[in-house]
């Protein structure tokens, strides 16, 4: 008869080893999602869809949400998952933290089974709220469809907390006002791409800890958003 002890020992073996697959596919997963964001930011549009140049700039933290997919009709009752990332004292781009996307209606277009979803944070309070767990579009902080190439921004504008846009399957992009929409930080998805249990986002928008699969967004951000 097997000693309980060994018994015990092999158990914990198998358990850990099965372990490791859904960590490395989890990690996998952070991986694709900061991919897709790169490529949702560098979408090809046309020069009138375009976000203009000036609220890039003065942008505080962009999020980027990938097939953001819709429960309902129109969008309605919306989910997804994406990245946000904040512009560094230097003027740089940070590291991106993952979050989350849920509630409101994403009302672009009618039939569309997903939809990429850009958020340009344009003052500290809404990174804020986003960090406090307390973000909530026409709630903690306001928002509104934001301006494009073909509607750029005046000096008599008057400039929410969040500009929002949004671009379907076939390429239609545009700011679409996305009241109700609530976005989280996914802590636990941080803490599998960054290989570091508890870590927050504020250390993560500090540098504490960097990863190679992150070179390319943030590279990516600064050439297109750079500081003024």
């Amino acid at each position: 008869m097997i000693p309980r002890r060994i018994q015990a020992l092999v158990l914990t073996t198998v358990i850990l080893a099965s372990a490791v697959p859904a960590v490395m596919a989890s990690r996998q997963a952070a991986i694709d999602s900061v991919r897709s964001s790169t490529q949702v930011f560098t979408g090809k549009v046309s020069e009138s869809q375009k976000i203009p140049k000036s609220v890039l700039e003065k942008a505080v933290a962009i999020a980027i949400i990938p097939d953001v997919i819709k429960a309902g009709f129109i969008l309605g009752g919306t989910r997804g998952a994406g990245v946000l990332v904040a512009r560094e004292a230097s003027g740089k781009w940070s590291n991106p933290a993952f979050v989350t996307l849920t509630g409101g209606s994403v009302g672009l277009q009618v039939g569309a089974q997903s939809s990429d979803v850009i958020m340009v944070f344009n003052t500290k309070k809404s990174l804020e709220k986003a960090l406090a767990q307390d973000f909530s579009l026409g709630g903690s902080v306001s928002g509104s469809a934001g301006p494009t190439g073909a509607n750029p921004v005046t000096a008599t504008s008057t400039v929410p907390d969040v500009y929002t846009y949004v671009r379907n399957r076939e390429g239609l992009f545009g700011g679409v006002s996305l009241q109700g929409i609530k976005l989280a930080i996914d802590e636990s998805r941080n803490a599998e791409f960054y290989g570091k249990p508890g870590i927050t986002t504020q250390q993560i928008f500090a540098g504490e800890v960097r990863v190679p699969e992150a070179a390319s967004l943030r590279q990516t951000l600064n050439r297109y958003a750079p500081a003024p």
